[in-house]
C-alpha cells in the first residue's frame, strides 16, 4: 500500500521509510553460548551503522524508522512495526539473518510495500535474495540510495542496483543516530572513517561488498559524526566498524591527533602491521583508543598462506607486534580462525602456547567459515565439502563444512578447549600480572575485563 503524499514545496515527495535490522534467534544463541565459553559475560549491541548511513539519505521532509529486531526481542517490545504502511522497506542481513530477512520482506511485497534488501548475503546470492524482495543492492548501498529513492518517488523500482564500488566517502552524510529510539541502550556506538581492504582473505566476504580500493573521510567528517555520538548519548563508547582503519599512516595520526580533545573511548580493526610505528601507537593511545582487533587468523604458516600471502609474510612478527601494542596501554584483541585445510591436532597446540606467551589482552576464536561469493566458498563448494546451505549455520560459531584434518564436532571441541586454557583461572592470573607490568593503563580500560 503506497502513500506518497502530493509534492512539497521542495518539490520532493516525502517518504515514510523503514530501515530494518532482523533478529535471528539461532545466532543469537550461539553468541551466549559462544559467550559464556569465552569469559563474556554481555553480548555487545550495536545500533546498524548501515542503515543508519542509508538513513541520511533521506530527504527532510521523509520519515525514517530504524526497526532494530534485535533491540524489540530483548526487551520483549512487539513487532508492531510488521502492520505499519510504509513506501519503502529497506533491509540489510548477513548471511546468519537471510531467513528472517526474506520473512520480512515476503511479508511487506506481499502488501504491496516496496522492498529492498541489501547486505552482505544479498550481495553474493542476488537471484536468491530476488524472489523475496522486489530490489535487490549488491554492494555498498549508499552510492546507490540516492537512485533508490527517486525509482520510489517515480513509483518504480529496479530489479537490480549494482554498486560502482568506488563511492566518495566524503560526500556521505553522518548516520542518522537520532532514528535510533533508545541510543543509550546500546553498548557500542558504530561509526566509520574508512573502506576497503587490501589484503582480499579468501574467507572474508567484506571486499566482496566493499572492494579493496581504500578510501577515507575527512577527518573533520569523522570528528563531527563523533561529536553527534556524544551529544546524543554522551558516554558513548565509540567502534569504528573500518575493515582496516589504519592503513593510511598519515590520515590515521590527524584523525588520532584530531580525536584528543573529544576524550572518547574508542576501537577499530586494523592488520599487524600497525605494531611497527611507535609514534602513530602513542597518539592513538593518548587520542582514546583502548583495543585494536586484529586478525591475526592463525600461527600456522601454511595456514596463514590460505588466507593470503601478506599474513604469512607478518606472521613471524606476530608475537612483538602484540608486545608493541600493548606496551603503549592499548589492548589487542587477537582474533583467530580454526580449520584452514592445514590445521590440526599441532596447530591446536601450537595456537595455545602462542596465547599463553603472548597474553592478548583479548581473545576470539572462530570456526573458519566458508561465506557465499569468498574464494574459500568457491572452493569446497567446488569439491563438494559444503555440508550446509542453511545460512542459520554461517555465523563463525558453526561448522558448515567438513574441515581436512578435524570432525566438525572435533574443530568446535579445539576452539572450546582454547578459550578454556586462556580464561583458567591460573593463566587469567598470569595474564594479568603480565599486562599491568608492560602497562599500568591496561587496568584502566573499559574495552576488557582484567
Amino acid at each position: 500500500m503506497s502513500i506518497i503524499p502530493e509534492q512539497t514545496m521542495t518539490g520532493l515527495a516525502p517518504l515514510k521509510v523503514a530501515l530494518v535490522y532482523p533478529h535471528s534467534p539461532v545466532y543469537h544463541q550461539d553468541r551466549i553460548t559462544q559467550n559464556r565459553i569465552s569469559g563474556i559475560e554481555e553480548i555487545e549491541t550495536f545500533p546498524n551503522l548501515s542503515l543508519l548511513t542509508l538513513a541520511g539519505f533521506l530527504a527532510p521532509e521523509d520519515r525514517g524508522f530504524f526497526i532494530d529486531e534485535d533491540y524489540l526481542t530483548l526487551n520483549n517490545f512487539p513487532f508492531d512495526y510488521l502492520q505499519e504502511d510504509y513506501d519503502l522497506v529497506i533491509i540489510t542481513a548477513m548471511n546468519h539473518q537471510a531467513k528472517r530477512a526474506y520473512e520480512i520482506a515476503r511479508h511487506f511485497k506481499v502488501r504491496g510495500i516496496k522492498t529492498v534488501l541489501g547486505g552482505y548475503h544479498a550481495t553474493a546470492l542476488p537471484e536468491e535474495a530476488g524472489q523475496f524482495a522486489e530490489s535487490v543492492v549488491i554492494g555498498e548501498g549508499e552510492d546507490l540510495m540516492p537512485d533508490i529513492l527517486h525509482d520510489v518517488r517515480r513509483g518504480k523500482l529496479n530489479k537490480i542496483y549494482r554498486s560502482t564500488g568506488k563511492a566518495d566517502l566524503k560526500n556521505f552524510p553522518p548516520p542518522r543516530l537520532d532514528l535510533v529510539p533508545d541510543l543509550k541502550w546500546y553498548s557500542k556506538i558504530g561509526l566509520f572513517a574508512t573502506r576497503g581492504c587490501g589484503h582480499c582473505c579468501s574467507f572474508c566476504c567484506l571486499w566482496q561488498v566493499y572492494g579493496s580500493r581504500y578510501r577515507t573521510k575527512s577527518v573533520e567528517q569523522v570528528v563531527k559524526e563523533v561529536q553527534l555520538a556524544q551529544s546524543l548519548h554522551p558516554e558513548a563508547y565509540i567502534s569504528f566498524a573500518d575493515e582496516n582503519m589504519l592503513v593510511d599512516r598519515a590520515f590515521a595520526r590527524e584523525l588520532a591527533k584530531a580525536l584528543i580533545p573529544l576524550k572518547i573511548n574508542w576501537e577499530c580493526y586494523c592488520d599487524s602491521g600497525i605494531a611497527d610505528n611507535p609514534e602513530l601507537l602513542e597518539l592513538l593511545a593518548v587520542s582514546g583508543c583502548e583495543e585494536l582487533l586484529i586478525g591475526f587468523e592463525s600461527v600456522n604458516p601454511e595456514s596463514l598462506l590460505e588466507a593470503t600471502r601478506w599474513k604469512q609474510e607478518q606472521g613471524p612478527g606476530y608475537k612483538q607486534a602484540i608486545e608493541n601494542i600493548q606496551k603503549h596501554g592499548i589492548g589487542v584483541l587477537a582474533c583467530f580462525v580454526l580449520g584452514f585445510d592445514n590445521d590440526g591436532p599441532q596447530t591446536v597446540q601450537s595456537l595455545r602456547d602462542f596465547i599463553l606467551e603472548t597474553h592478548p589482552y583479548e581473545l576470539d576464536i572462530s570456526a573458519l567459515t566458508p561465506m557465499p561469493g569468498t574464494p574459500l566458498y568457491s572452493r569446497l563448494k567446488a569439491q563438494g565439502r559444503i555440508l550446509s546451505e542453511n545460512w542459520d549455520d554461517y555465523s563463525w560459531f558453526r561448522v558448515n563444512f567438513q574441515p581436512k584434518n578435524f570432525q566438525p564436532r572435533e574443530l568446535m571441541d579445539s576452539i572450546r578447549w582454547l578459550f578454556l586454557e586462556y580464561n583458567s583461572p591460573e593463566n587469567k592470573q598470569k595474564r594479568r600480572e603480565y599486562l599491568l607490568t608492560l602497562s599500568p593503563r591496561l587496568a584502566s580500560l573499559k574495552a576488557g575485563t582484567l
